[in-house]
């Protein structure tokens, strides 16, 4: 990992985003420095930038026979996100197996997480997230994906401990968290995970 990307680093660069022990639906954290940093750096990228508009092309390109979806919100979370189905995906079919990936807006840092959706009946199924190591089904495209990442943006991955690595002094910006229970994916990425 670069050296400069070390959990510390990351854990001293979201508090600079987040202000310390406000709940986002408290005006001050709004009005902060480290939420006005924060409100900026989204608005600058409320139009999705060149270089990931042309990942998402490229993503096109090299896995044709699944389903890609752009859950980027502008103006909502510090990070580009996509999901790429597992090939062979039908659009309302109860089987929906993906790998989301996350970028960081924040520093050039990525996520992938594995999601598993099963719906077995009217509010029925099974579903679960895992983050590495994936199940043997996912891991051929979770490699793929990880390598067109490294090669486009440069991005380093972040190992599962740093991801759910606590901020207790901390809340997205969107989350409906109390103190206490965000952890560094929250906050260098989404909270919203499915």
């Amino acid at each position: 990992m670069n050296p400069e990307l070390t959990a510390e680093a990351l854990v001293q660069l979201v508090h600079r985003y987040h202000p310390v022990g406000l709940l986002n639906d408290d005006p001050r954290y709004k009005e902060s420095e480290e939420g006005q940093r924060l409100t900026a750096l989204v608005h600058a990228h409320k139009t999705p930038s060149p270089a990931w508009k042309g990942f998402i092309q490229r993503l096109l390109a090299e896995f044709p026979d699944c389903h890609l979806w752009d859950t980027t919100i502008p103006y909502h979370d510090p990070c580009y996100s996509v999901r790429i189905s597992l090939p062979g995906f039908v659009t309302g079919a109860p089987l929906y197996d993906c790998i989301v990936c996350l970028l960081s807006q924040l520093a050039p840092v990525y996520a992938l997480y594995a999601s598993h959706t099963l719906k077995t009946g009217p509010d029925q199924g099974e579903y679960w997230l895992r983050y590495p190591p994936f199940p043997p089904e996912f891991q051929a495209q979770e490699a793929r994906l990880a390598g067109l990442i490294e090669s486009t943006f440069g991005f380093t991955r972040l190992s599962n401990d740093v991801l759910l690595l606590p901020v207790p002094d901390l809340v997205p910006r969107t989350a409906n968290y109390e103190l206490g229970r965000a952890q560094l994916i929250d906050c260098l990425f989404t909270h919203h995970r499915w």
